[in-house]
């Protein structure tokens, strides 16, 4: 055989094989086809709607439209999405819608109490005597009798230091400084010679504190001469001692000191 006719029959075998491919394909669109054809044709068949009261029936036709079959959206494109929720008005804490209206009060605002207001009375005054320091009380040493460090409203009581009363030389013998010898004015001298008094004396108590200092001073006896008297108080005034100790702790302490003048 001739190469000629080998490339005739090499040439007639792929029409045949591409006829027989492209015959193959137009088989299978048309079963396709054929196949939606029937899938769109078929009728949903729903059931009657139930007989109204009283036995009548309905002479309407059941609805056979079939469904519509749903469409799928192109790839790349989106469906609108739901809108977002809406959060619900807020709501106090009993319950009650706050509410949006318009009126002048605010969130913020806080209103009078009108039942249950327990939790905002005032608290209860304080009891003295009941062994219980409450709110403004200092002691409380369960009864109310003033005097034993704690008084009859409940207030810390300083308790006084006991008073020493020693001899006058006893304190005479703790005096530190001052002047002792104190005379009458020139005035005073004048009234006493015209008296014909040659002897005046005073007396006077004197309280000295812990720290030595004179606490109190008063006359006891008069010299009977005014002037005198408020210048022997001046002058013992100005006196100090050492402090006056009682089982090593120091105390106040009184005594008496005597005044003498004498006209010669």
């Amino acid at each position: 055989m001739s190469r000629r006719w080998l490339i005739v029959v090499s040439a007639l075998a792929h029409l045949a094989v591409g006829f027989a491919v492209f015959a193959s394909g137009v088989w299978q669109i048309e079963r396709l086809e054929a196949g939606r054809q029937s899938l769109t044709s078929l009728a949903v068949m729903m059931p009657p709607p139930p007989a109204p009261p009283g036995g009548a029936t309905s002479t309407k036709p059941p609805d056979q439209t079939p469904p519509r079959p749903r469409r799928t959206p192109p790839r790349g494109l989106r469906l609108p999405s739901k809108p977002p929720p809406v959060d619900p008005p807020p709501t106090a804490s009993d319950g009650e819608s706050l509410g949006t209206g318009p009126g002048p009060g605010t969130a913020a605002d806080v209103g009078e109490c009108l039942d249950n207001c327990a939790d905002t009375a005032p608290p209860a005054a304080p009891i003295c005597g009941n062994s219980s320091v409450e709110t403004s009380e200092q002691c409380d040493d369960g009864n109310t009798a003033s005097g034993d460090g704690c008084s009859s409203t409940c207030r810390t009581e300083i308790k006084p230091v006991p008073t020493a009363v020693v001899a006058p030389t006893v304190l005479a013998g703790l005096r530190t400084s001052g002047e002792t010898q104190v005379h009458p004015s020139f005035a005073t001298q004048s009234m006493i010679s015209r008296d014909r008094v040659d002897r005046v004396v005073g007396t006077v108590k004197l309280c000295v504190a812990v720290d030595g200092h004179v606490a109190s001073a008063k006359m006891l006896q008069s010299t009977k001469y005014p002037d005198y008297d408020a210048t022997i108080l001046a002058a013992v005034q100005a006196w100090r001692y050492q402090p006056y100790t009682l089982d090593n702790k120091p105390v106040p302490v009184c005594s008496t000191v005597t005044f003498v003048y004498t006209i010669r």
